[in-house]
């Protein structure tokens, strides 16, 4: 049944291109659902779950695929209990009821599930099964989201413009820079509160739909501006081979992770009718998408956007030198944003002619072109960065009471 506000959602998960060339299974699952309660209220739920994919979990496709399974059917439990006008208790589970009823299912389920694996005479280990979860609730009255781990939301608005609305924060200094929050963490079910909201969508007339995906759509992405732009074009996609084909390409040509997208979208296109006229530029994502998501929205909108003041790439440089324990973590994950940098040129100038859209890539940028003057803990990873990845920062200049060693001077950008 396809509530009045939301059109039939859809999903996709494809293999990475890594992946089937090491003939390793596909980690993540993703699904759509369209769920009834006792009066005929109608809740459709989107999910998507990465399996870590690890020699320690590796068991975690099957991870995945329970954990979609049994927030489907928790989810469809608490619609027979609860109406979608009591928005109050829905926040509450989201927050809290919902997640700990998923964790105890998906506990049952991979305690089952290990029964029938030939190693069930050792005991089992959750972080075999270890996966992300990420759940998107629309009801006809509002949106909500729950869940813990690496994955992203995204708002796209009628305008074309699309929003970052949720990301996994920080995991410390301690994080390794894949590390991520899993339901197979004894505290997984208190994780997913900081991600867990309600939107009313009386409050949001300009939204069109939203953009549920797995990491590694954002990881083969060569920006955050890109990944926005993409997902602002995918969103009114009606061919379901036409979604698969071009998730097959965002993974052959970016991360090679497995890549995962779930959308959902309003049903009422509002005053025009612009929503239809927008879906003929997605086009075919075949032409690949990351690119075809910078020509149409980046080269053409983005670069005519003053720019803002203050200054996003110094807020951002600020911000992680007045917490070294984040450089790690937020710097590491982006190697390939700066293999894409070595490669293409214009990548820079994109990152730098809106930094707003994507702070942290145009700080890279900045660096491969300019001493940043930044903290030494920042200088130091930025540096380890750029020689990983077969570049050189440029030196920075001395500071009023440093002395340079005799005959050095700056390097050149992209300098060996």
């Amino acid at each position: 049944m396809v509530t009045p506000a939301w059109l039939a959602p859809r999903a996709c998960s494809v293999i990475g291109a890594a992946h089937r060339r090491q003939g390793k299974p596909c980690q993540d699952t993703s699904l759509s659902a369209e769920l009834s309660g006792p009066s005929g209220e109608a809740l459709q739920l989107l999910a998507v779950a990465d399996g870590h994919g690890s020699s320690r979990s590796w068991l975690s496709d099957r991870g995945s695929a329970l954990a979609c399974r049994e927030a489907k059917r928790a989810v469809a439990e608490a619609l027979q209990r609860t109406p979608l006008g009591d928005s109050t208790t829905w926040r509450h589970l989201l927050c809290e009821g919902l997640p700990a009823t998923i964790q105890g299912r998906w506990q049952a389920a991979i305690a089952d599930d290990w029964r029938h694996q030939p190693q069930n005479a050792d005991p089992l280990e959750p972080v075999a099964y270890g996966c992300t979860l990420g759940l998107v609730l629309l009801a006809p009255q509002w949106w909500g989201c729950t869940g813990l781990g690496d994955w992203d939301l995204v708002a796209v608005h009628r305008t074309g413009d699309a929003a970052l609305i949720s990301q996994e924060e920080s995991l410390g200094a301690r994080a390794a820079a894949e590390a991520t929050a899993s339901l197979c963490l004894p505290q997984a079910a208190a994780l997913c509160a900081p991600r867990a909201q309600l939107q009313p969508l009386e409050a949001q007339p300009q939204l069109r739909g939203l953009v549920l995906s797995t990491d590694g759509v954002r990881k083969s992405c060569a920006s955050d501006a890109d990944f926005l732009a993409l997902c602002s074009q995918v969103v009114d996609l009606d061919d379901p081979q036409q979604l698969e084909h071009g998730l097959e390409q965002i993974t052959r040509q970016g991360s090679g992770d497995d890549v995962s997208l779930a959308i959902g979208r309003r049903a009422q296109p509002g005053p025009g009718g612009q929503w239809r006229r927008r879906a003929a530029l997605t086009l075919a994502l075949g032409s690949g998408a990351v690119a075809l998501a910078t020509a149409l929205v980046v080269g053409s909108r983005l670069a005519q956007r003053p720019a803002p003041r203050p200054d996003p790439v110094l807020q951002q440089q600020q911000a992680l030198c007045a917490d070294p324990s984040r450089i790690r973590a937020n710097l590491t994950p982006r190697r390939a944003q700066l293999l894409q940098l070595q490669r293409d040129p214009t990548l820079g100038q994109r990152l730098l002619a809106a930094p707003e859209r994507d702070p942290l890539g145009a700080l890279l940028a900045r660096s491969q072109r300019s001493p940043l003057r930044a903290c030494p803990p920042l200088e130091q990873h930025l540096a380890t960065l750029w020689r990983d990845a077969g570049g050189k920062m440029p030196a920075a200049p001395p500071r009023p009471d440093e002395r340079p060693p005799a005959g050095s001077r700056p390097a050149a950008p992209g300098s060996r």
